[in-house]
């Protein structure tokens, strides 16, 4: 580190005043840009929510567990970006917190990525010693788009300094070449590469690379070096994606199926649709539509027979954006112009791309053609894939990011162009002493750039105010809905939880749970049938995966039509909404009913409590009673309630001595109000009574209070449901309760005895004694598990947890000895049963307690091979259920097996009709004067008649539907959704934007 002062001295004397001068300047940029960073640093850091995602899979790819979207789930290429996600997961295996990572790479590549853009500006414009190169840098760290998306953790920054860094090596290697010297190693080609492995679109920048070496190559006449860039490209391209294939077993990332799929959002020809509409708005907000001169003048200039070239074109463009194609000549309309005029979208679009593919040409052969060109391609190529992809959801323009690091340096090129032509530039104004950049006067040259530089910044920074002000979804923004479910899986003692959501960062990041994702980036099943067929949804939601918590609301909501299908309706309950700002709630979660609630069929049983009329406390139980001060009583309980009516329970303890402490608890949660409960519902209520840091230790009896919300009265208890059925029975009943005396003389309280026979006492213990339960309980759990007891062995865990229930790390501590000891045991009763149905189900639950145990990953991948097997040859008989049964099973298994993931989809869709099968066409038999309809059903045979028929009855009623439209509206057109009916029964196409247009002339009777 000693030799960098000196190095970058001797660096320094190597450069003329011009190059200090923009070295100083550079440097006074990048400081902008990292102050322009601090903005998504501090106060209040920014992630988008998308980030969570890039870290899970590092984390878990570090911790073992592999590129899965959970610990033990399937391997899914959820992620578009898997060069930063490899670099993720180094910083994390170095011990770099993955949020601080991200933050200081992103602030890292931004910085590189500015003395790129200078530098192609230079390249660009050889030999021109003025400060237009410095335009690009600047807009680039005044630009939200290019400083907002390098900060929010996703990948966008190493993409930029890659895309940047590619282009300039490879203008230098070929101009090199153009000097006659050597290129050298290729490394653009494997900077290439880096790029195609950071985004998916990377291989459209490196074909456009490839494309300006071959027109290098034939400009010096030197081949043989483009083989050479071609092999260093092509050999860790192609290993990599044969990995990808073989691992992950599709060819292009989860996220291409989920979000692109077969280009269902590519929509060129629908100008006020999302992908225009996105390109349109960026242009437009940031002030660039007023700058597309400078693109033509970047490309093409002003001199000699391209000056003719770049008027055209902007004369063109400028038409076909500002007019409608129609304004103003009706009255005198040829007729060769209708079809122009109904497809004048097409004609902006061809427009548009013939303007972009003419600008590239006309710049070969000019002084920096090499850079210009491929500046140009990549600027053009980035808004094609903005409209491809259909825009984005995201604020801040998260694609121009990616179009930025290009389109910003042509706009400077552009600026350079214009100001040559310009007389007078080189005038200086004189300016009183000044700093050491100043000294020299100003010229208006570099007046004029500060000016376009300055209107830029002042621009942009109301743009970052704006996003800084009120930002995109974040990490922290689902953080609190995972809190929120993290409470109800408390709430309702869950250890494993399965969801159902959209928003996978932050739930991917801090739970463990299960996921399916609605939106499918994250979950193959979920990716392959994006239109969500209604029996796709049925078996995979509702069936395999059956989620416990479901997060589902608003455009998903509609679009999946999730809450259409009746198991949501009988199955899920929506939870109050959480807080999220101000007095706003977020809405739309949801849990599972049967977690809490069972629909017994019947009455309260005869040994249910009973307090006033119909409140009825069925089961209660402690099953911990040794707890210290301070910590936490667990407390379970189950109510039925017939009355509709609303109370609420206080739990009590009492020593008899009058030490006493009261909890109030709502059955239901509150999120089941009683007044909603069916007559033979039960209801559990698992609940942590938090006793006082200064109750007194020793034994207390549990009590029960149930008080009608409405009234605020206590309601009496009434003991058991047979004392209020059968009065004879009335002694056996009550035996052994505490009072037995008259309802109105016990009042409402009642100190519970357990089963109804003793009652339960509470022993407010030392901790050291609480500690020590705990631990008697947990070996007691162990010995149950080696003693071949599975079943008992968990619920003991538990047990042995709530003498401590407030102490997680003690349970972290003693949780995975028990997981393995229960897992080992389950495979052990697995080894030992002859039913194939059953083993897998052991197996299955096996891993859900430690799915790393030796045998059970070489029983259950054996056991998952021969599944695999069984569902091959069922293919090859086109036995789609059992096929698709033996894959599903293999993959519970053994969720390592990505193709057969694939085969599974395959054979899913077979079984579910979701296949279309080839359909043999309706024989062609017009229907004629000569042969009349009646005739040709007589002659055809006995397979066709049904097709025939089919054919003739569709035509008929194609033909009486558009007569009935004209006869609605008389004998001339009508105007419809898309197109016209015309006097004929012709329906003809929309005109712009799928407007509506009147026929060109008179009606024409029908025939």
């Amino acid at each position: 580190m000693d030799r960098v002062p000196r190095r970058l001295a001797a660096w320094w004397r190597t450069l003329d005043d011009p190059g200090r001068r923009h070295a100083t300047l550079l440097a006074l940029v990048s400081l902008g840009y990292l102050a322009h960073y601090l903005v998504y640093c501090w106060p209040q850091p920014f992630f988008i929510e998308d980030a969570g995602i890039s870290f899970a899979y590092a984390r878990n790819l570090v911790d073992g567990e592999g590129l899965v979207t959970y610990p033990g789930g399937e391997r899914v290429e959820g992620y578009s970006n898997a060069l930063w996600t490899f670099l993720m997961a180094l910083l994390y295996a170095l011990g770099i917190p993955l949020w601080t990572g991200a933050k200081v790479a992103g602030a890292v590549f931004g910085l590189l990525t500015l003395p790129l853009a200078y530098l192609l500006v230079k390249q660009a414009r050889p030999g021109a010693q003025d400060d237009v190169a410095l335009l690009a840098p600047v807009m680039l760290a005044a630009s939200p788009q290019f400083v907002v998306w390098n900060s929010s953790g996703l990948e966008n920054s190493l993409f930029c300094v890659l895309l940047a860094g590619a282009t300039w090596r490879l203008v230098a290697e070929m101009q090199a070449e153009r000097d006659g010297g050597r290129a050298g190693f290729p490394w653009s080609a494997l900077l290439y590469v880096l790029l195609c492995m950071t985004r998916p679109e990377g291989l459209m920048y490196a074909g456009i690379g490839l494309f300006g070496r071959v027109l290098g190559a034939i400009a010096v006449r030197r081949p043989l070096p483009v083989l050479a860039w071609l092999a260093v490209f092509a050999v860790p391209f192609g290993l990599y994606n044969a990995w990808r294939y073989w691992y992950f077993a599709w060819p292009f990332p989860n996220t291409y199926y989920a979000k692109l799929g077969k280009g269902t959002t590519f929509k060129p020809w629908s100008w006020s649709g999302g992908g225009w509409k996105y390109v349109k708005n960026w242009f437009m907000q940031h002030s660039v539509v007023y700058m597309l001169p400078l693109l033509g003048l970047a490309m093409t200039g002003l001199r000699r027979r391209r000056r003719a070239l770049t008027v055209l074109l902007l004369v063109a463009v400028t038409v076909v954006l500002l007019w409608d194609g129609r304004a103003g000549i009706q009255e005198f309309e040829p007729d060769w112009w209708m079809p122009i005029r109904r497809k004048w979208v097409h004609v902006r679009v061809w427009t548009l791309a013939a303007a972009c593919a003419l600008l590239g040409l006309a710049t070969l052969n000019t002084p920096g053609w090499r850079a210009r060109g491929l500046l140009w391609t990549n600027a053009c190529a980035g808004v094609f894939f903005a409209l491809y992809s259909g825009g984005d959801w995201m604020k801040a323009h998260r694609w121009f990011n990616l179009v930025s690091v290009s389109l910003f340096p042509v706009l400077a090129i552009g600026l350079g162009e214009l100001l040559d032509l310009l007389p007078g530039m080189a005038a200086r104004l004189r300016l009183p002493r000044g700093p050491w950049l100043l000294q020299r006067g100003l010229s208006v040259r570099v007046l004029l750039v500060l000016l376009a530089g300055g209107y830029w910044v002042a621009q942009e920074t109301w743009h970052t105010n704006e996003f800084a002000n009120n930002p995109e979804t974040s990490v922290r923004d689902v953080h609190r809905r995972v809190k929120y479910m993290t409470w109800v899986q408390r709430q309702l003692d869950l250890d494993e939880v399965t969801l159902l959501d959209v928003d996978m960062g932050a739930h991917m990041y801090f739970t463990d749970w299960a996921i399916a994702d609605i939106a499918g980036l994250v979950d193959v099943p979920m990716a392959h049938h994006r239109r969500y067929p209604r029996e796709f949804v049925q078996q995979y939601i509702f069936e395999e995966r059956n989620p416990d918590f479901a997060h589902v609301h608003g455009g998903w909501a509609r679009s999946s039509k999730i809450p259409t299908h009746t198991e949501w309706k009988e199955r899920y309950l929506e939870l109050p909404g959480y807080p999220i700002g101000g007095r706003k709630l977020h809405v739309g979660n949801h849990v599972r009913k049967d977690l809490f609630i069972t629909d017994t069929g019947e009455g309260p049983p005869d040994s249910a409590q009973r307090f006033g009329d119909e409140v009825h406390l069925v089961h209660l139980a402690v099953p911990s009673p040794e707890v210290a001060a301070g910590e936490l009583l667990f407390v379970d309980t189950t109510w039925q309630a017939g009355f509709r009516d609303a109370f609420e329970v206080l739990l009590f303890l009492d020593d008899g001595a009058g030490g006493r402490t009261v909890q109030a608890v709502e059955p239901g949660y509150g999120w089941y109000p009683p007044e909603d409960w069916g007559s033979t519902e039960q209801v559990a209520g698992r609940f942590r009574v938090a006793l006082p840091e200064g109750l007194a230790e020793g034994s207390y009896r549990l009590g029960v209070v149930v008080i009608d919300q409405r009234s605020g009265e206590v309601l009496p208890h009434a003991g058991t449901v047979r004392e209020a059925r059968s009065a004879e029975d009335a002694a056996e009943a009550l035996e052994g309760e505490v009072d037995s005396g008259p309802e109105s003389e016990r009042g409402g309280e009642l100190y519970l005895p357990g089963e109804w026979l003793t009652e339960i006492e509470v022993q407010v213990v030392p901790a050291e004694r609480a500690y020590a339960e705990a631990e008697a309980d947990a070996a007691a759990a162990l010995d149950l598990a080696q003693g071949d007891d599975c079943d008992a062995t968990w619920p003991r865990f538990k047990d042995a947890t709530r003498h401590v229930l407030a102490d997680l790390d003690w349970r972290s501590a003693h949780e995975e000895g028990v997981r393995e000891a229960l897992a080992a045991c389950l495979v052990r009763r697995a080894a030992g049963t002859g039913d194939e149905a059953e083993r897998i189900e052991l197996l299955v639950e096996a891993r859900g307690w430690d799915r790393h145990q030796d045998d059970l990953v070489l029983a259950a991948r054996s056991l998952a091979a021969v599944l695999s097997e069984r569902g091959h040859a069922a293919r090859e008989a086109a036995d789609w259920e059992l096929a698709y049964a033996s894959y599903r099973d293999a993959l519970r298994l053994d969720p390592r097996l990505s193709w057969i993931r694939r085969h599974a989809e395959t054979a899913r869709d077979h079984a579910l009709g979701l296949v279309e099968e080839e359909r043999p066409e309706p024989p062609v038999v017009p229907a004629s004067p000569a042969r009349p309809a009646k005739e040709a059903l007589e002659g055809a045979g006995p397979a066709d008649r049904p097709l025939i028929r089919k054919r003739l009855d569709g035509e008929g009623a194609q033909v009486g539907k558009a007569k009935g439209k004209a006869k609605a509206k008389g004998k001339g057109g009508r105007h419809v959704d898309k197109g016209y009916i015309d006097g004929r029964g012709t329906k003809n196409p929309p005109g712009r934007d799928g407007a509506a247009e009147p026929p060109p002339g008179p009606p024409t009777p029908p025939i």
